[in-house]
């Protein structure tokens, strides 16, 4: 197997753990600045109230890139469906663009969060998809090269004797 290619799919696997990561962080920022926000002594302060509202979005927004990334690697590799694939990108980018398509229209209002907040909720759960199918793939070829070295020791072996 070639080296270059399972260089590339640790560092797509090292990439999908950053984008769980970031994944991770949001639940935390939404979680404690929801909290915050909720008590008397921040409920007026503008700082919680932005860092609740968008710093979980901005954070899942930020491994959009990755997972596009990552899509291209796996359809690359056909290491996953492509039906899968698709349908999992779909998912991800038609709630994207009706998120969009409510905040032209109506500006960013309940329905748009909403809309936001499930299209983020699609980017979430696809860095820990893919990092699974990457991992299964890194496996299979650090297993097809062992077995690979094997044979030909035996042949070489074969051959002096």
């Amino acid at each position: 197997m070639n080296p270059a290619i399972i260089q590339r799919i640790k560092e797509a696997i090292a990439l999908a753990n950053l984008s769980v990561r970031l994944g991770l962080a949001a639940i935390v920022c939404f979680c404690v600045f929801g909290t915050l926000a909720s008590l008397a002594a921040f409920k007026d302060s503008a700082l919680v109230y932005y860092a609740f509202h968008y710093l979980p979005y901005a954070l899942i927004a930020v491994s959009i890139p990755i997972s596009l990334y990552h899509a291209f690697l796996l359809a690359r590799y056909r290491i996953i469906q492509a039906g899968i694939l698709k349908t999992v990108l779909a998912v991800g980018v038609g709630l994207l663009m009706f998120a969009l398509a409510i905040f032209i229209r109506q500006g960013a209002g309940v329905v748009f969060f909403m809309g936001l907040f499930l299209a983020m909720i699609a980017w979430f759960g696809m860095p820990f998809l893919f990092r699974v199918n990457f991992k299964k793939f890194l496996t299979f070829l650090e297993q097809s090269n062992l077995e690979n070295r094997s044979e030909k020791c035996s042949e070489k072996h074969s051959e002096n004797a």
